[in-house]
């Protein structure tokens, strides 16, 4: 499954790519779809050196009190410009970090005491990443 690597290719491929993307991880009920996707336009996240962070919106075809509708990404830095530093760093030095907080989320995350993340969709791949 092709990954939006930007917040501009998140909100391109819209709706449809994220339904496929919570279907896939068994986060979205079957008969559930999103419907939009928005962008957050008041609070930027423009800290953290391991990767590119935003805010967005989602509205379903069916409410559910499961599934949130303010989410966050994390994706990786480009391999160019002004982040190539941090993207070879994070993508080199780091890379099984990134595994272990998505299976933490993933697997884990009804057994700790504390709220973690709730776990929408989440990829690890060694040769674009």
């Amino acid at each position: 499954m092709d990954f939006p690597w930007t917040e501009a290719m998140l909100l391109d491929w819209g709706a449809e790519w994220l339904t496929r993307a919570f279907h896939a991880a068994g986060t979205l009920p079957a008969e559930n779809r999103v419907t939009k996707v928005l962008p957050e336009r008041r609070a930027k996240v423009t800290t953290g050196n391991n990767s590119c962070k935003f805010f967005f919106e989602v509205q379903y075809a069916r409410r559910d009190p499961c599934l949130h509708t303010k989410l966050f990404a994390k994706v990786p830095f480009p391999c160019s410009g002004p982040t190539k530093s941090d993207r070879l760093s994070s993508s080199v030095y780091k890379q099984p970090m990134d595994l272990v907080e998505i299976n933490t989320y993933r697997l884990v995350e009804a057994r700790f005491p504390m709220q973690t993340p709730k776990f929408y969709y989440g990829d690890i791949s060694n040769e674009t990443s």
